[in-house]
């Protein structure tokens, strides 16, 4: 039998050991250990958090949006003397050959 205080305990190490025992074993080192988990891991955010969740404005403000002071950026680059038709029967073709592309993968 292995020397105790030789042991190297690596998670490939102790899941090899855990796939040994039986399902019931198994649940039963789990239901060992975790009460310490939950002592040691960061508390979690509960769930009513999660529905509650950051304002539009100061989830902006963490990621450092600026608000658009010119409306052209909006257009991204589109040519201002081509109509919204135009833009339609591009943005169509568009489509089209990225269907194409997809078909011939």
């Amino acid at each position: 039998m292995n020397n105790p205080s030789t042991f190297t305990a690596t998670p490939e190490r102790v899941l090899s050991l855990l796939r040994k025992l039986t399902p019931r074993e198994r649940l039963h080192v789990i239901a060992q250990v975790l009460p310490d988990l939950e002592h040691e891991l960061p508390a979690q955010r509960s769930d009513s958090d999660f529905w509650n969740g950051t304002s539009i404005a100061a989830l902006a403000q963490k990621q450092n949006v600026q608000p658009i002071t010119d409306f052209n950026t909006l257009l991204s680059g589109w040519p201002p003397e081509e109509s919204v038709d135009d833009f339609i029967a591009e943005l169509r073709q568009w489509r089209q050959q990225d269907l194409v592309k997809e078909s011939e993968i």
